[in-house]
């Protein structure tokens, strides 16, 4: 017989990952106010940073801010190895119950982590069992949806709910063509039920991290993970961020066939009864 979940702690810790690379001139600044941006959160929260090969002085400042803050631990790759890699490194001392991860390559809030955090404590009251929601990710929004593409949706929209009965939500926000089809293309060929699967901000809970191998060294791990989670019938959720007109980076997917094509998993975790 299946047992319902245990209610999560009401504050669990964090370990947050940051993977950095080349960022000496900026990285103190923002490393400091994320520090202090999620200070209110009450909760323990430890601090990765893994530096993806830098050549400037990242190292350095990486030093001086490891010096400063004892819960900060920082890993070096001594050639850039991509952004899965980097979370591969930081895994094994991420010991807090929450793992979230961002990135420096576009201007993510601090603040929208209360935003996740507020989800994934949520009961997802609709789902038998009472279960919580495992995984949440960040959706990328300010940037207007062009004319073309705004009929386009308004089209489709009006055609599924002549057909269907009811019709999807609008995006939240225009994140550039190509990662519109790619988020699509996860839906259709992975069941990745996200918006905006290349968004590096993500919230999951580090036990299910140990149920599969991070097989991604680059950019499509942020799917990858997502399409696991989803295969393994966890409940991800997705939360808008604060609006931002900031053009947003490409990204690339170059293993996206090594995945599909042969996804690993660990061994399943055996239940006590």
């Amino acid at each position: 017989m299946t047992q319902p979940l245990p209610e999560p702690a009401a504050l669990d810790g964090i370990t947050v990952v940051i993977p950095v690379q080349n960022r000496g001139t900026t990285l103190h600044a923002v490393v400091t106010d994320w520090m202090t941006g999620t200070a209110d959160l009450g909760r323990e929260i430890d601090w990765i940073i893994v530096d993806d090969g830098s050549t400037d002085g990242t190292a350095m400042v990486l030093d001086s801010l490891r010096t400063a803050h004892p819960l900060l631990t920082v890993h070096r790759h001594p050639l850039p190895q991509g952004f899965g890699a980097c979370l591969r490194t930081a895994l094994p001392t991420a010991t807090r119950p929450l793992f979230f991860y961002t990135s420096l390559d576009y201007p993510y809030t601090p603040a929208d982590l209360k935003l996740l955090l507020k989800q994934v404590e949520t009961k997802a009251e609709m789902i038998e069992g009472d279960k919580f929601v495992d995984a949440v990710s960040g959706i990328r929004t300010g940037r207007p949806q062009p004319g073309i593409w705004k009929f386009a949706g308004g089209a489709y929209r009006l055609f599924c709910r002549i057909v269907l009965g009811s019709a999807p939500e609008r995006i939240s926000g225009w994140l550039g063509f190509r990662n519109h089809f790619r988020s699509w293309w996860a839906w259709l060929l992975m069941g990745v039920p996200l918006t905006d699967v290349n968004c590096a901000f993500k919230l999951i809970r580090r036990p299910l991290l140990d149920r599969f191998p991070l097989q991604s060294d680059g950019d499509f791990v942020h799917a990858e993970i997502f399409a696991k989670l989803t295969f393994l019938s966890c409940l991800v959720a997705e939360v808008p961020l604060s609006p931002k007109t900031n053009v947003i980076s490409p990204t690339n997917w170059s293993e996206f066939a090594v995945v599909l094509k042969d996804a690993h998993f660990h061994p399943a975790i055996p239940v006590t009864l």
